[in-house]
């Protein structure tokens, strides 16, 4: 992707899972602070990389262009598109830059289910879930796990780099790094003091769900190269948020 194409939200989505996550996740190897987010405006293909921090030592953004990015890394750890901004860019999120991260919606697992689809894109990463909802057929790398004290719907993200990230879905805490999403599919993510208005979030439906976890099953439980996953977006319109399918 470069600054002289015009493409599409659907088309900068699928430049991200084809190799824009791994590439986004090098330029964490030298920066003074790790990441939290990242932007890809959708018209000039700027990125702009957004330290955790947002005061002192490390908080200054990094943006460069798209063609500026380094060479794609091995994999995109835990790298997740959540959406498309008001910006008409394209926000990623590292959650391994944080702890904790809630969603808020009618409908968290739908939002759950794109998030942890993407994730397991990288074979070194394991989901274990309370949520019946968001386990992945029989994988072994999506599993139903149990976790002491209950309460609401628990993913824990575990790529072999400690700490594991949790996911809490339909967190009633707003003080927690959280996306928030409207019934309309707008949404909001705050991360620390930065903030992001969504205009579509990236979703999975029932549909969606089951034919994506009956691929998954078929795919071999041997260590190997992460299949990569096409974005299909319907992102010139307004009627729904775009969707990722194989």
């Amino acid at each position: 992707m470069t600054q002289a194409e015009t493409v599409s939200p659907g088309e900068a989505i699928r430049w991200l899972h084809d190799e824009g996550l791994c590439r986004l996740a090098g330029t964490a190897t030298n920066a003074a602070a790790p990441f939290g987010a990242f932007t890809v405006d959708v018209a000039t293909g700027a990125v702009t990389a957004y330290p955790v921090a947002n005061t002192g030592a490390g908080a200054q953004l990094l943006t460069l262009s798209a063609d500026e990015l380094p060479p794609p890394v091995g994999s995109a750890p835990r790298l997740v598109v959540a959406g498309i901004t008001m910006a008409n860019a394209i926000l990623v999120i590292d959650l391994a830059a944080f702890l904790t991260v809630a969603i808020s919606a009618d409908d968290p697992v739908a939002v759950a289910r794109s998030w942890v689809m993407q994730l397991l894109l990288d074979a070194d990463v394991t989901i274990t879930t309370n949520s019946e909802q968001v386990t992945a057929g029989n994988s072994p790398r999506c599993r139903r796990g149990f976790f002491p004290g209950g309460g609401a719907p628990i993913i824990h993200v575990d790529d072999k780099r400690p700490p594991v990230t949790t996911i809490v879905l339909d967190a009633a805490d707003e003080g927690v790094d959280r996306i928030e999403v409207a019934p309309d599919g707008t949404g909001e993510v705050y991360l620390g003091a930065r903030f992001w208005p969504l205009r579509f979030v990236m979703t999975i439906d029932d549909t969606m769900w089951s034919s994506l976890v009956d691929g998954l099953s078929d795919i071999p439980d041997t260590p190997g190269p992460a299949p990569r996953p096409t974005a299909v977006a319907s992102a010139d319109t307004t009627e729904r948020p775009p969707e990722m399918s194989r």
